[in-house]
């Protein structure tokens, strides 16, 4: 709770925008493993849901015809969100649908936390296609980035792979660095991460080079959206935008989710995330998590991000070819 107060209040008053966004997440996380398995919370769990069931569909229908948007979300997008909430609080309210639903994924389903993860793990795919087909025809558009943007995006990710894992509610500091696979690194493993890097460079470069082959139409869409560094210059950003991904998502993919998940779901859930890419990308996207999930369960989430940083920092500042 006095993180996410404190997230919103740099968010609302301080220059951090974007920090509000994993708050919900966060809370229903917390409030889950709060919960526990306790009926009376567990009654009470199921109820709320089933009210939010409900009113989904009204929800949608209202945002539908009056076109609202919400934050950056167009009214699709808001639409999308609320049927697929919907439809996977309906299936996880029925215990055997539930049951099978989450074993599928990974999950216990005796586990409050492990549903919300369902729940998110839905609809974070669900809304990635629906954003997906939104962009599929979109023109070439450069996002600004600020500098700000790196603390924003490691800041949200860290505060999610905490809030999963319980940390200052069933695992302290040293059970949670434990619980995330953040070990001190070796010289083994950084010389294995370059070379990890280094391969991942050429692999998806030749993969690159063969869709602009066979498929130019759809080369020609891949790096439609591009940064534009505001205030800093383009190798600072550079830098920063891959050690802030690289951090980040790596402790809450590879970290926090891929124990639970495993390697493949947890890829597929990173390349979902990527839409910016046509379907060739993201399937390279997906690719590149199972590579980095593959280390990570050889070595560590220390490993794995270095891995990461190097990669994007290659893709980011190493003339195409």
């Amino acid at each position: 709770m006095a993180v996410c107060a404190a997230l919103a209040a740099l968010d609302l008053f301080g220059p951090l925008d974007g920090l509000v966004v994993p708050i919900p997440l966060i809370l229903a996380l917390v409030f889950a493993r709060a919960a526990g398995t306790d009926d009376r919370r567990a009654y009470a769990s199921r109820l709320a849901a089933a009210v939010v069931a409900a009113a989904c569909l009204p929800a949608a229908t209202f945002v539908w015809r009056l076109g609202i948007s919400v934050g950056e979300m167009s009214p699709t997008l808001v639409v999308t969100a609320l049927l697929a909430l919907a439809g996977i609080l309906t299936v996880l309210l029925v215990p055997a649908a539930a049951a099978r639903f989450l074993r599928a994924l990974g999950l216990d389903p005796a586990s409050p936390v492990h549903r919300v993860v369902a729940v998110a793990f839905v609809l974070t795919v669900v809304d990635a296609v629906a954003l997906f087909s939104e962009l599929r025809e979109a023109g070439p558009v450069e996002i600004p980035f600020y500098p700000a943007d790196p603390l924003v995006s490691v800041t949200t990710d860290v505060a999610l792979a905490l809030a999963g894992i319980g940390f200052g509610l069933t695992r302290g500091f040293r059970e949670s660095v434990a619980r995330l696979g953040l070990r001190p690194i070796t010289r083994r493993q950084i010389v294995l991460a370059i070379v990890v890097a280094a391969l991942l460079q050429v692999g998806v470069g030749g993969l690159e080079y063969l869709e602009s082959l066979l498929l130019p139409s759809v080369h020609a869409l891949e790096d439609r959206f591009g940064y534009q560094f505001v205030g800093l210059p383009p190798w600072v950003g550079a830098v920063l935008t891959s050690v802030s991904a690289g951090v980040g998502e790596e402790v809450l993919f590879r970290g926090a989710l891929q124990p639970r998940l495993g390697i493949v779901l947890t890829a597929l859930l990173f390349g979902a995330l990527h839409v910016q890419y046509q379907v060739p990308g993201m399937i390279v996207i997906v690719l590149i998590g199972i590579a980095l999930g593959a280390v990570k369960e050889r070595t560590s989430t220390t490993c794995v991000i270095l891995v990461h940083v190097l990669y994007d920092a290659g893709a980011f500042l190493l003339p195409d070819f």
